[in-house]
């Protein structure tokens, strides 16, 4: 697939500053859910909020440098589809049903789908700080799959 340099860059940062902020929310909403973890999912969320800093500086730093290119790898319209996707898993964490096996299922999910996607490879430049930045969120996102993924393996061995 060949990728295009983004239109306008600045509201496809934005977009994905938006979706991180979103992941925060979900897993706050997780926090606050279930008790038992309320500090393993506030810890997730307060990762998920620096990640929203960090498209925040990227945005800055690109007004700042216009020789910064940033590859469109997937349109706004899917970033704002995926943030409604978890806005809705949001929603859904108040239902009385819904069990915290499923918010680890559903997050592991969300947090591989990032990777899978290269959520974050959407700049190029030689500026080491983007290069920083996005091995930062990287493998954030990576150790955050791997985490959810041994703790849900760990919920179901012990919750047969």
């Amino acid at each position: 697939m060949d990728f295009k340099i983004a239109k306008n860059p600045d509201l496809l940062l934005e977009a994905m500053q938006d979706h991180e902020k979103a992941i925060a929310y979900l897993y706050q909403a997780y926090s606050e859910r279930f008790e038992e973890y309320a500090d393993f999912w506030a810890d997730l969320a307060k990762e998920e909020r620096k990640h929203a800093v960090c498209f925040s500086n990227l945005r800055l730093l690109i007004q700042k440098n216009p020789d910064i290119v940033i590859v469109e790898r997937f349109s706004i319209d899917a970033v704002n589809f995926s943030i409604k996707y978890v806005n809705e898993l949001t929603e859904r964490a108040d239902d009385p049903e819904f069990e915290l096996i499923n918010a680890f299922s559903l997050a592991a999910k969300l947090e591989e789908a990032l990777l899978e996607k290269n959520f974050f490879e959407v700049l190029s430049g030689d500026a080491q700080e983007i290069k920083d930045t996005l091995l930062l969120l990287a493998s954030e996102t990576e150790r955050h799959f791997q985490t959810l993924k041994s703790t849900l393996n760990d919920y179901k061995a012990s919750n047969p």
